[in-house]
Parts: C-alpha cells; sequence; structure tokens
C-alpha cells in the first residue's frame, strides 16, 4: 500500500497485522478520491479540510488527506498494536501539527463532542466488516443533527437498506465484497 496522490505521493504505507485489520486498497481508495475531487455532487478540495477517520486502522485513508493538503486530520484507533502502525506511518511522513491519534473505542468516545469542536469537512469511517454493532454506528450518525458536511462510511456490501434519519444516500459503490456509501445532510 501506499500514498496515491499529493505531497507524500507514492510513499509506502506500513500495514498492521492482517489478522486484525483490513486495509482500504489503493484502487478503492483512489476510487473513493476520485469522486471526491471530480463529482459534481461532492467536489471536495482538500486544501485545508479537517477530517476524522474513525477506525483509523493504518491510516491510510487519512495519510492520503493529509498528502492532498488537509489542515489536520484526527485518527481514532483503539487497538494498542494498530495504534504502534499508525503512529510509525504518521509521524515517518507528516509534521506532528498535522494529526492527532486519539486512543479510545469509537463507542466510549464523545463522538458528538469531538464533531462539534472540532467542525469536520468530512468523516470516514472504516468500521470492521465483523463489528457487531453497526447499527449503533448508524444510530449515532443520527444524533447529528447540526453536521451538515460529508460523511463516507466503507463497510461489507451485503449492508442492505440502511437508513438515517438526519442523512440521505448520496451514491453507492460496490467494490467487490465492499462498500462505499456517501451520505449528505437530507436538510
Amino acid at each position: 500500500m501506499r500514498i496515491i496522490s499529493g505531497l507524500k505521493k507514492g510513499k509506502k504505507i506500513l500495514l498492521p497485522d492482517p489478522n486484525i485489520t483490513r486495509p482500504l486498497k489503493d484502487n478503492v481508495k483512489e476510487n473513493i478520491f476520485n469522486i471526491l475531487l471530480h463529482s459534481r455532487k461532492f467536489h471536495i478540495n482538500f486544501e485545508n479540510t479537517k477530517i476524522i477517520d474513525f477506525f483509523s486502522g493504518s491510516g491510510s485513508f487519512g495519510l492520503e488527506c493529509i498528502s492532498r493538503g488537509s489542515k489536520h486530520v484526527k485518527f481514532i484507533e483503539d487497538n494498542p498494536k494498530i495504534q504502534n502502525t499508525l503512529y510509525r506511518n504518521l509521524s515517518n511522513n507528516f509534521d506532528k501539527n498535522k494529526f492527532d491519534i486519539i486512543k479510545k473505542d469509537f463507542f466510549k468516545l464523545d463522538k458528538k463532542n469531538l464533531i462539534e469542536t472540532f467542525h469536520p469537512n468530512l468523516i470516514f469511517l472504516d468500521p470492521p466488516y465483523k463489528i457487531e454493532s453497526f447499527n449503533k454506528i448508524l444510530e449515532f450518525l443520527d444524533t447529528l443533527s447540526n453536521y451538515k458536511n460529508l460523511i463516507i462510511i466503507f463497510h461489507v456490501e451485503k449492508t442492505k437498506n440502511l437508513f438515517i434519519k438526519q442523512f440521505k444516500f448520496d451514491l453507492e459503490k460496490v467494490y467487490g465484497m465492499s462498500k462505499i456509501l456517501f451520505l449528505k445532510t437530507n436538510s
């Protein structure tokens, strides 16, 4: 795996144990960024954006954002073994003022406060495929009534008929077993 574009284009990304995490493949990541940069629906200019990367893993998504000019990325990862790899990926490539690693479990973190104080332009969620609390993630999204920016969920393709009151599914892409959902606010 590598950073595909921007300041650190071509830099290798260290991967944690594949038994603990599922990396975001380069071709899928490239497709996500092509949609974000070239779609009439979204067109995000990463220069000076603020991103939250939940379930960060190796940090592939957030690393790409920083390489493309994001002002700051908050990486949320609770597994100590993965945190070590994530920190090495970040510290080997970027200035420490460009990122924070929050070492907390998604379900124990005050996510709403984090979002309301940080004001991210984009939220990326990449929960493990086997996560049993996916509905709790959707319930959390329903609490974000003041959030007006884009949310991307990368999850297993068989996830069907999701309903979140606060958001509409603007775009859905399937890549093999994976599904990428682009959500925007209903209001």
